[in-house]
């Protein structure tokens, strides 16, 4: 890979370091105001793009005037909600408080698991057990919550390399930054090890279970391959690219499907990793295109095999689409500036009603279709 299309992949994720001079200039700031607001003018006149539902409920997890705690949920075979608690800052009473929050399909709270991790990315195989990741660690647990099996990413204990294209992009850092090279480089290495324990995104099959977090020597993302019993990692999938620490992953009939948000792409991938289909284009007018700089953030695969993405935005929505990649309909759309974030989606068991995860309020959204 040169370093061009590796300062690709780390751009996005350190845009407020690399790009602050850029961004926050007035002429830089119309002219994307411009281009919302013309693209948002398009899509008023597409009737395409009528959602089909309207926003029924806001399922309140964390405290919304200080978010941050609530990093991802999904469902379990009832419809109740499997949401993953884990404050950022690290003090003890932080620490105590992490676990999975269950909440019925209504958002009322039902039982609190705590958890010897931070979880950030949870999910449920068909023999319904529970597979919970965060910091490195892959947990599997029961019914209960119970913790029946533990597994470690093989990246936790890799060593960070700073290769010579790290080193280039230390040397743009410093010139939007005017840090040190030493203090620039320090703080890449901080980012690199902290994203090789960072899991993002779960999945599980019913031999398998996958998980993806940062790469230790680039910006890029990984996905690693582990049985069941939560051993033998195997590397499958590498140089995945995507920004604003988001990279999901779900599975349906053995395959993996990622959201390759950095390329603006839906991606069906074998157990061993081998691209099996795609499909995807970026576009800010379109229904059927993914705006924004990497979208989609996340998505679902319906039993029936036709998929929900998520865009953080602009604007906010949902889509289903077919398994060929044929838009269907747009589910819902948040008209909002948007912001940079996960956006886990999710539908009910009985496909009356979508979720989606709003991380600025530490709340789930809850959408119905429209009567």
């Amino acid at each position: 890979m040169t370093s061009k299309s590796n300062s690709l992949i780390a751009l996005p994720l350190l845009a407020g370091a690399l790009l602050t001079g850029i961004t926050n200039s007035p002429a830089a700031e119309s002219s994307y105001e411009k281009q919302r607001r013309e693209a948002a003018a398009a899509r008023g006149k597409d009737s395409a793009w009528k959602p089909s539902t309207t926003e029924v409920a806001l399922i309140q997890v964390g405290d919304a005037k200080k978010p941050g705690a609530l990093r991802n949920y999904c469902l379990d075979a009832e419809g109740n909600i499997l949401a993953c608690f884990a404050p950022r800052d690290s003090s003890a009473a932080s620490k105590s408080a992490s676990g999975v929050r269950v909440y019925s399909p209504d958002g009322k709270l039902l039982k609190t698991w705590p958890l010897e991790i931070k979880p950030t990315a949870i999910a449920v195989a068909k023999d319904r057990s529970i597979f919970v990741a965060g910091e490195g660690k892959l947990l599997k647990l029961d019914a209960t919550g119970k913790v029946l099996a533990s597994g470690m990413a093989p990246s936790a204990s890799e060593p960070v390399v700073i290769t010579k294209e790290i080193e280039e992009m230390v040397k743009q850092m410093i010139k939007q930054t005017k840090q040190s090279y030493d203090a620039a480089l320090k703080s890449m290495k901080t980012s690199l090890e902290n994203r090789r324990i960072d899991v993002t995104g779960l999945a599980a099959t019913e031999q398998d279970v996958f998980m993806v977090l940062g790469s230790p020597t680039d910006f890029g993302y990984r996905v690693y391959r582990f049985d069941h019993a939560l051993a033998n990692p195997k590397l499958v999938v590498d140089k995945l690219r995507g920004c604003c620490s988001t990279m999901d992953l779900q599975a349906h009939n053995g395959n993996l499907w990622i959201p390759h948000n950095g390329r603006h792409l839906i991606e069906s991938r074998d157990r061993d990793g081998k691209e099996l289909a795609k499909f995807g284009k970026a576009g800010k007018v379109k229904p059927d295109d993914f705006g924004g700089c990497c979208e989609p953030k996340c998505m679902r695969v319906l039993p029936n095999g036709e998929i929900l993405t998520a865009e953080s935005g602009p604007p906010t929505s949902i889509k289903r689409f077919s398994a060929a990649g044929k838009l269907l309909e747009v589910v819902a759309v948040i008209e909002t500036r948007g912001d940079c974030v996960r956006v886990t989606v999710e539908r009910s068991p009985d496909g009356s009603r979508y979720y989606l995860l709003d991380t600025t309020r530490d709340a789930i959204r809850v959408f119905k279709a429209k009567s």
